[in-house]
Parts: structure tokens; C-alpha cells; sequence
């Protein structure tokens, strides 16, 4: 074999561990933690879209980051249009909307957003579990005789399953890793992501402590961890 084989080889030896590190660190506890939550001795379906909702976007930012090397809706939406629809052509066509609507909704206001459309109706969410008929239900509106009027508010609602939603991300999960197994640059991309996800930012304590936008952070802040390092 040459030399030239040989460097094949290593690239190709070294693109399966880091689709390995992502599938351990990565994909694996998710799996396991949605497969929790969703399970009949899990949370109740009352208490459990926040939670599952807030973990799958936080998922799709990071997957966003690791594919495109910088974070940023844009590139988390991209992520879901590109392998959610690779799953089910209908994230191509709605991934915006469910991304702005669900993450920025539960990050920012904590709840999914309303969203007013063109025709004067209001466009809200509703959520489920159910296994049978999931993929037939999954991001269908509302029938039209069960659309909600509330005073002078009508209101139709997008129907997300969640079980659906949670296999779809998965399933995406899988092809991104198989992308990275087999095209180097886009390996490339996500081992620096990868490794650089947890560098420090460059922010000093004076900075924090006197910043006209961080006006949360206190002097006790910094005392705390200080008084616990002056002890080791």
C-alpha cells in the first residue's frame, strides 16, 4: 500500500472516532434522556413538552454549531432544514417558523410563541405523544370545525408529536454522523466546533463587573469562588 493509501486510511480511521466521541457524548445521552421522558413512567405529557421541547432546541443549536462552526439561528435553522428534511421534507419548508416559534418562544417568553398571519388568525401550538398515525398528525394544522374562537381571536393550532419530533432529531442525527464519517472538510469543521466549544471567553471580572448590559453579575459573585480557592 503507498504512502498516499496509508494517509486515506488514517483519515478515514480518524473520522470514525470522532463520529464515535459524537455518538457517546453526543447523541447517545440524548437519546437516553428523551426515551425517558417519554416513557409511560416518565414526566406526564402535562408536564413534559417544556422539557422536551427546551432539550431538543438546545440540541439543535449545538447541532447547528458543530456543522457550520459558529453558532447562530441561522445555522441551527439550517441544520434542521438540511437533515430534519432530509428525514421529512416538511422541515425544509416549516424548520424557521418551528425554531423561532418553539426556541426562541421557550428561551426568551418561556412558552412557545403567537404568531398572527396575514388573514387575521392566530397561529398557536399544540403537542402529543401518541405513537399511532404520529407521522399522519405531526405538523398538521388543526381542522378548520375545531378551530378555537376566543372573543374576537381565531385561533387554528400546528400539532407537533413529540415521539415524532424526538425520532426525527435522532434519525438526523445519524445522517449528519454519516456525513462526517465520510467528507473530511465537514469533519474538519465539526472537530474544531467540537474542541472549541468550552474555550473561556475573553471576559475579565472588571468587565463583567462594571458592563452597562450584564447588570446581574455582583462583586459576591467572584468573592464566592475566590473565598472557596484561597481554602484549597
Amino acid at each position: 500500500m503507498t504512502g498516499a493509501n496509508w494517509n486515506e486510511v488514517g483519515k478515514a480511521l480518524l473520522r470514525n472516532a470522532r463520529v464515535t466521541n459524537f455518538e457517546q457524548i453526543i447523541k447517545e445521552p440524548l437519546k437516553e434522556s428523551i426515551t425517558s421522558l417519554l416513557a409511560s413512567d416518565g414526566l406526564p405529557l402535562s408536564e413534559s413538552p417544556d422539557t422536551i421541547l427546551l432539550l431538543i432546541f438546545t440540541h439543535i443549536d449545538l447541532l447547528g454549531y458543530l456543522y457550520k462552526g459558529k453558532n447562530s439561528s441561522s445555522n441551527s435553522v439550517e441544520f434542521m432544514r438540511e437533515y430534519l428534511g432530509g428525514i421529512d421534507p416538511r422541515y425544509k419548508k416549516v424548520g424557521g417558523l418551528l425554531y423561532n416559534a418553539l426556541r426562541h418562544g421557550y428561551v426568551h417568553l418561556v412558552t412557545p410563541k403567537r404568531m398572527q398571519l396575514k388573514n387575521g388568525m392566530i397561529l398557536d401550538f399544540s403537542f402529543g405523544s401518541a405513537i399511532a398515525g404520529k407521522r399522519q398528525d405531526h405538523l398538521k394544522v388543526t381542522k378548520r370545525e375545531e378551530i378555537e374562537r376566543v372573543g374576537k381571536l381565531e385561533i387554528c393550532r400546528l400539532f407537533v408529536n413529540l415521539s415524532q419530533l424526538c425520532e426525527d432529531l435522532l434519525s438526523a442525527m445519524d445522517k449528519y454522523a454519516e456525513d462526517v464519517r465520510h467528507n473530511q472538510a465537514l469533519s474538519d469543521i465539526f472537530w474544531k466546533a467540537f474542541e472549541t466549544r468550552r474555550e473561556p471567553k475573553k471576559a475579565k471580572e472588571e468587565d463583567l463587573l462594571t458592563s452597562k448590559k450584564i447588570k446581574y453579575i455582583q462583586q459576591s459573585d467572584f468573592d464566592f469562588v475566590r473565598e472557596q480557592i484561597s481554602r484549597l
